[in-house]
């Protein structure tokens, strides 16, 4: 069985101010250094066949803090999707049905990314990472929590909540 881990990057100053990032190339806080550091713990365990990240700051150094000396693959297809007029702004001072609504993926920010498009590319860099590796593999994949909900929605992931909370992570499987 072929297994991909989805795990969301690691703390972010933008996170942790309660305000939407999107595409914002920003960097891990110091905690979130920490945090994914500590989740060495228990990723270690693990042996990958291949690391995958989006070629965002925040997935590409939290993947470093948790493996320092091992080599990724920046991956365009899990970059963040485009919150358009919403990226930085406060997530309490939009229309929270709207934030609702996009969370559910039925609607579009002005001039974000639309979600058809977001799921076409990442269900694409799916399969095509499916279709790469033998059976029996394990493959590794940081990005962000809008593409962790896509996932979630495209490949009918029940989970507690929507919403991913910083390191946490889904797990995709394939039968061989």
């Amino acid at each position: 069985m072929k297994q991909i881990i989805i795990l969301r990057h690691a703390l972010t100053k933008v996170n942790a101010e309660g305000r939407f990032c999107g595409v914002i190339d920003t960097d891990i806080t110091e905690e979130g250094r920490k945090q994914a550091e500590k989740m060495r713990e228990t990723l270690k365990k693990y042996h990958f066949d291949a690391m995958y990240c989006s070629p965002l700051k925040r997935t590409k150094q939290t993947l470093e803090a948790i493996f320092p000396n091992r080599e990724f693959i920046e991956e365009d297809g899990f970059t963040e999707i485009s919150l358009g007029d919403w990226e930085g702004k406060n997530k309490e001072t939009v229309d929270q049905s709207l934030r609702k609504d996009f969370q559910k993926g039925i609607y579009t920010p002005p001039h974000g990314e639309k979600h058809e498009d977001v799921e076409a590319r990442v269900k694409e860099t799916i399969e095509r990472i499916f279709a790469t590796y033998p059976d029996d593999s394990l493959i590794l994949v940081c990005t962000s929590n809008g593409i962790m909900r896509t996932i979630k929605r495209i490949y009918g992931i029940k989970t507690e909540k929507m919403m991913s909370g910083n390191l946490e992570y889904v797990v995709l499987q394939r039968e061989a």
